[in-house]
C-alpha cells in the first residue's frame, strides 16, 4: 500500500507537471473572452491596420457599416440637434455664405443691367414690349443683352495646383494649361495672405469684358475663362458638375499623385459647357432714312411733269445711246417722272451718263440699270486685250478677222501671259506672237555667245594665272551672273561646262590632272563670288581638243587655258 500511494502521488505531481501549463493559458483565454475591457483595448490595437487594408481592397468596409452610421447619426440628431449643428457649422456657414454671394451677384447684374436700358431709347421700345407681352421689364432686357461665349475650361487639383484636364472652344487662342493654374493657384494665395481671406476667390476681371469664374471643391476646382455678360444659372451648372466628379472619382482626386489621365473621362461633360449666346439683330432701316426716301419720291412726282421739250430730249438721249458701240438698249420706261433704261453694257463702252448733255440734266432725270456683257464688236475687242493683257510700251497689239497679232519686244513673262490669256478674251478667235522678240532670250543667247569666247590663260605647268587675267575673270563673273538671272527670266535651263585645257608638253596623264586642276581653280573662284554650284561642271580634258595648233610659243600659251562651253537643259 505505501509503495501504490507514492506512485499515485507521483504521478498526479507528473500530470501536473505536464498539463499545468496549458490550464493556465486556457484560463488566460477565457479571461480575455470573457472581460470586456481587455476584448475592447486589443480590438483597438488592430483596428486602424484592419480598415486601411479594407480601404486598399474595396468598399466592402464601407457597405456594412454605413447603415450603422446612418442610424446613429439619425437617433443623434434625434437625442441632441445642437450639438450636430455646433459640429457641422464650420463647414455648413462657408456653404451657406457662397450660396448667398452668388445669389446677390446675380441681382447686382441684373440690376446693372436694367439700369444700364432703363433711360434709352432702346429701353423704351423694351418697356413698350415688357408692357405688351406681360413679363417683367428686366427678363426683357436680359432677353435681349444677354451675351457670352465660355472660352475654356480648366479642371485644376487643389492641392497640387495640376491641370487635370482642359478645354478649349473654337477659334481660342491657347495659352499654356499648367501656366495658366500656376498663375491662378499664385492669385487665390495672395488674396489669402494679403487680405486675410477664408472664402476662396470666385471671380476675376479681365479687362472690360472678360472674366474667371471659380468654382471649388473639396479636392478640386474649374476654372473658366467667359467672354460677355454670362447668366448666373452658369455657374450653378459648373458647382453641379464639379460636385458630379468629386461623386465619380472622389477616390482618386484625395490620392492624386501626378497622374491625370484618369480625368479624361470628364472632358465631353467639360466640353458640353462651352456654351455660347450671341446677339443678333436685323437690320432696319432708320426712321429718317423711310423720312428722306418718302421725301425724294415726291420730289421725283412733282419733277414728273415733262414738256414737249423734256420729250425731245429724252428721244436724243436714246438716239445717241443705239448709236454707241457695246451699248445695247432691252426696254425703256418712264416711273415717277424718271426715265428708266435696261439693257447690256460691255465695260469698254463710254459711260451711258457721260452721253447726257449738261443742259438736258436739270429738265429730265434719267437712271440707267445696266447689265454687264462682252460685245463681239471689232472696235472693242482690241481695247479689251490691251486692258487685260496690258502690253508694255515696246509691243503693238491688233486685230485682224478676230486673230489677235502682237509685235516688238517683251520680256518671257509677258509672252506667257499673253499666249495663256488671248484665247480666253472674249471676241479673240486666235492670236499669234510670231512678231515678238522675246527680249529675255536674247539677252541670254547674247551673253552665252560672249561666255563662249572668254579664256583664262595660265602660267607654264601651273594653275596660276598668267599677268593681266584680272579684269577677264572680273568681265567672265559678270557674264555667269548675268547668264544666271536671264535663263531663269526667260525659263531656259543651262548649264557652263569650265573645260581646262595643257600645252602640249608633258605626259598625258599629267596633262589631264592639270587641265582638271585649272577648271576647278576657276570653279572655286566662281562660287566663292556667289555662283551657284548647281549652274556649273568642270572638266579636263588634257591635250585632247586643243584651243590652237601648236607650232610655237604663242600657241602653246594660247592652250595653257581654260575655255566655257554651253550646254541646254530640257526643263522637267
Amino acid at each position: 500500500m505505501g509503495s501504490e500511494a507514492v506512485e499515485e502521488k507521483s504521478l498526479e505531481a507528473f500530470k501536473k507537471l505536464l498539463l499545468q501549463p496549458e490550464k493556465d493559458r486556457i484560463r488566460q483565454i477565457e479571461n480575455r473572452l470573457n472581460d470586456p475591457m481587455i476584448r475592447a483595448k486589443e480590438t483597438g490595437l488592430f483596428l486602424p491596420e484592419a480598415i486601411s487594408f479594407s480601404v486598399l481592397n474595396g468598399n466592402r468596409l464601407s457597405r456594412v457599416i454605413q447603415p450603422v452610421i446612418d442610424a446613429s447619426l439619425k437617433e443623434s440628431v434625434r437625442n441632441n440637434p445642437k450639438s450636430i449643428a455646433d459640429a457641422i457649422f464650420p463647414a455648413l456657414g462657408p456653404g451657406i455664405r457662397k450660396a448667398i454671394s452668388a445669389t446677390v451677384m446675380g441681382m447686382v447684374q441684373s440690376l446693372n443691367q436694367l439700369l444700364n436700358h432703363s433711360f434709352s431709347f432702346q429701353g423704351m421700345k423694351w418697356r413698350f414690349e415688357a408692357f405688351r407681352t406681360g413679363r417683367q421689364f428686366a427678363e426683357i432686357v436680359l432677353l435681349h443683352t444677354l451675351v457670352y461665349k465660355v472660352e475654356q475650361i480648366f479642371l485644376i487639383h487643389n492641392e497640387s495646383g495640376i491641370v487635370l484636364d482642359h478645354v478649349t472652344a473654337k477659334d481660342v487662342v491657347i495659352q499654356d494649361p499648367d501656366l495658366v493654374s500656376g498663375m491662378l493657384t499664385a492669385i487665390q494665395d495672395f488674396v489669402k495672405d494679403s487680405f486675410d481671406a477664408r472664402d476662396d476667390l470666385e471671380t476675376l476681371r479681365i479687362g472690360s469684358d472678360r472674366s474667371v469664374w471659380i468654382e471649388k471643391g473639396e479636392h478640386a476646382l474649374i476654372a473658366a475663362v467667359i467672354r460677355g455678360n454670362p447668366p448666373v444659372d452658369l455657374r450653378i451648372r459648373f458647382r453641379e458638375l464639379l460636385e458630379e466628379i468629386h461623386i465619380k472619382s472622389g477616390m482618386a482626386l484625395e490620392k492624386f499623385e501626378g497622374d491625370a489621365s484618369s480625368f479624361s473621362v470628364f472632358r465631353e461633360q467639360l466640353k458640353d459647357e462651352l456654351g455660347f449666346q450671341e446677339r443678333k439683330e436685323k437690320q432696319k432701316l432708320s426712321p429718317l432714312l423711310i423720312c428722306l426716301i418718302l421725301a425724294v419720291l415726291s420730289l421725283a412726282g412733282i419733277w414728273g411733269y415733262h414738256t414737249l421739250r423734256s420729250h425731245q430730249i429724252w428721244n436724243a438721249y436714246l438716239s445717241r445711246l443705239k448709236a454707241e458701240k457695246g451699248l445695247v438698249i432691252l426696254s425703256v420706261q418712264k416711273e415717277k417722272g424718271v426715265y428708266q433704261v435696261f439693257g447690256l453694257r460691255d465695260p469698254m463702252a463710254h459711260d451711258p451718263d457721260a452721253l447726257i448733255q449738261p443742259e438736258e440734266k436739270f429738265r429730265i432725270k434719267i437712271k440707267g440699270h445696266w447689265t454687264p456683257f462682252y460685245s463681239l464688236d471689232p472696235e472693242l475687242i482690241l481695247p479689251r486685250s490691251r486692258q487685260i493683257l496690258k502690253p508694255p510700251p515696246s509691243i503693238t497689239l491688233d486685230l485682224s478677222q478676230g486673230i489677235l497679232l502682237a509685235s516688238g519686244q517683251a520680256s518671257r513673262d509677258w509672252i506667257d501671259i499673253f499666249q495663256k490669256t488671248a484665247p480666253t478674251i472674249p471676241g479673240v478667235k486666235g492670236y499669234s506672237d510670231q512678231g515678238v522678240l522675246d527680249m529675255d532670250r536674247e539677252k541670254l543667247d547674247a551673253a552665252l555667245k560672249e561666255i563662249s569666247e572668254i579664256k583664262l590663260y595660265f602660267e607654264n605647268n601651273s594653275t596660276r594665272f598668267i599677268k593681266a587675267q584680272e579684269d577677264i575673270f572680273n568681265k567672265l563673273l559678270e557674264t555667269v551672273q548675268n547668264i544666271q538671272e536671264l535663263q531663269i527670266k526667260a525659263k531656259i535651263q543651262v548649264q557652263i561646262m569650265i573645260l581646262g585645257h595643257t600645252d602640249s608638253s608633258g605626259t598625258e596623264k599629267w596633262n589631264q590632272r592639270l587641265s582638271r586642276d585649272r577648271a576647278e581653280m576657276v570653279f572655286n573662284h566662281l562660287i566663292v563670288h556667289g555662283i551657284n554650284p548647281y549652274f556649273l561642271t568642270i572638266s579636263g580634258i588634257g591635250t585632247k581638243i586643243p584651243l590652237k595648233e601648236e607650232t610655237g610659243a604663242e600657241e602653246r600659251q594660247y592652250n595653257r587655258a581654260v575655255s566655257f562651253k554651253v550646254f541646254h537643259i530640257p526643263l522637267t
